[in-house]
């Protein structure tokens, strides 16, 4: 099922929306500027703090405490439901990662006990997202539209024609993963590939499961490379043009859910406003 489709089926549109006219109609009582203030709320671009969701996580569990009245517990359960089954669609797809189960690079994988030394090693970090990020150039192949295309693909993250070498990573570590964990890693496109184009610049997310939060942030720049004429090389136009839909559904996918992020914050809101 969709993000979309879910959010549909959840009544959580619905609570959004009613949120929304609830905050319109308390402003309506006072004066015209902050009426015509509110009007433009959902269009807000603000960045938000780092730890945005897990504020909002807590806010959301107090507002389902039962020295609220049963209004207020029912529609902060909503959200919190919202919240635990696409908390990565609102953390991840609101930085522009696809985030949809096919383009998971890695889905709900489990975390070793061997990994750890007090914490999960450091360089099991930058191992989940090389591996991801050979996932996410492969999943590219999956429509190719001949079988030569398809070969192709395939061979981008070997070193049999051209291919692709990590010239530099940097990794910022967020949160120590811990076993008993799962993680999902999600991988994106930073910069729209162009034709001449001899580097692509890609970003992979590490996600703990069990704490619902970025654990790594890593930054990679990897060349693109002939390993038939020993030289730097670009991208087939083909490849080009499938990586430049992908950035181009990333920037839509980044919209979408960003304004659901901003809604669900509207909602929350509203509930604070109305019943602390």
């Amino acid at each position: 099922m969709s993000f979309a489709t879910r959010l549909r089926s959840s009544g959580v549109l619905r609570l959004l929306s009613a949120a929304s006219r609830t905050q319109l109609r308390c402003y309506s009582c006072t004066t015209p500027r902050l009426s015509q203030d509110t009007s433009t709320a959902s269009k807000d671009t603000t960045p938000l703090d780092s730890r945005w969701f897990s504020n909002l996580q807590a806010r959301i569990e107090k507002l389902r405490s039962p020295k609220y009245p049963a209004e207020c517990v029912s529609q902060a359960e909503k959200l919190h439901q919202h919240t635990a089954t696409d908390w990565i669609e609102l953390l991840g797809g609101r930085e522009g990662f696809l985030t949809e189960k096919s383009w998971r690079a890695l889905d709900h994988y489990p975390l070793l006990w061997g990994d750890m030394v007090s914490h999960v090693n450091n360089v099991m970090y930058n191992k989940y997202v090389e591996t991801a990020r050979v996932r996410f150039v492969k999943h590219h192949a999956e429509d190719a539209t001949t079988e030569e295309e398809r070969r192709q693909w395939d061979d981008l993250p070997t070193p049999r024609s051209l291919g692709l070498i990590l010239r530099r990573i940097t990794t910022e570590f967020k949160l120590p993963l811990t076993f008993p964990d799962h993680v999902t890693v999600l991988y994106k496109l930073s910069e729209r590939p162009r034709y001449d184009s001899t580097s692509l610049l890609m970003e992979g997310w590490i996600l703990s499961d069990q704490h619902r939060r970025l654990a790594a942030k890593c930054i990679d720049d990897t060349a693109i490379y002939d390993y038939t004429t020993g030289k730097r090389s670009v991208l087939k136009p083909f490849m080009v043009e499938k990586f430049q839909e992908t950035y181009d559904r990333q920037m839509e996918s980044q919209i979408k859910c960003d304004k659901d992020a901003r809604d669900v914050i509207a909602a929350v809101e509203g509930l604070e406003r109305q019943f602390q």
